[in-house]
């Protein structure tokens, strides 16, 4: 109950309209201007903005939330983070929800929850408010001021990620390399190279 109390909350807290960025109203908002200017079918344009939020936004974070966030998901959760990809995604289809016996595992699990999920999609969509390209771009440009606050590049960090990770591993097949390379033979690569890993090592050990 406890694991269903949460899903449940996520998914709310996914269409509650007041979470919304600025910038993710502001597009939404803009698919609902080119519907005016161009009379575009209201449920071509519910399926556009369907497939923006719920397939292409958000249900790549659901179901690999290790592309944008640092985490590590064991492999027996990848499953189950699919299974809810498939339920968010659903959530947004208009198609008849029908299960039997052959149905796929989300539609088994979730077939009580799903017309219960899509009733909250119309009320999401209506609720969002419009945005003015000033509140878009002052957003922008605080996002983009933040991250410049806060990346700060360490080269002899990185050189260290670079050794651990790679060099330090692939030492001999680097060297190798190099001196198979008649341009870099030539050149000493792989002895300046090695001198390089030399003291990458020694600071890694003093470390």
């Amino acid at each position: 109950l406890l694991l269903s109390d949460y899903i449940d909350s996520t998914f709310e807290e996914l269409v509650d309209p007041q979470t919304l960025s600025n910038s993710i109203r502001y597009f939404l908002c803009m698919l609902d201007k080119i519907g005016d200017d161009f009379n575009i079918d209201s449920d071509v344009l519910q399926s556009w903005k369907n497939e923006i939020y719920a397939t292409r936004m958000l249900a790549p974070l659901i179901g690999k939330p290790d592309i944008l966030f640092d985490v590590n998901v064991p492999g027996h959760v990848g499953p189950c983070l699919d299974i809810l990809r498939q339920v968010f995604v659903e959530s947004f289809t208009q198609t008849a929800h029908k299960v039997n016996k052959d149905s796929p595992t989300q539609k088994l699990l979730f077939h009580k929850d799903v017309p219960r999920y899509r009733k909250l999609i119309g009320p999401f969509f209506k609720g969002i408010e419009p945005v003015n390209d000033q509140a878009f771009w002052s957003e922008i440009y605080e996002l983009s001021n933040k991250q410049k606050a806060e990346l700060k590049f360490n080269r002899q960090l990185t050189f260290q990620q670079l050794y651990d990770l790679f060099i330090g591993k692939y030492r001999s097949e680097i060297l190798e390399d190099f001196e198979d390379m008649e341009e870099s033979r030539d050149l000493q690569f792989a002895k300046k190279v090695e001198e390089i890993i030399d003291l990458m090592e020694e600071c890694s050990t003093n470390s």
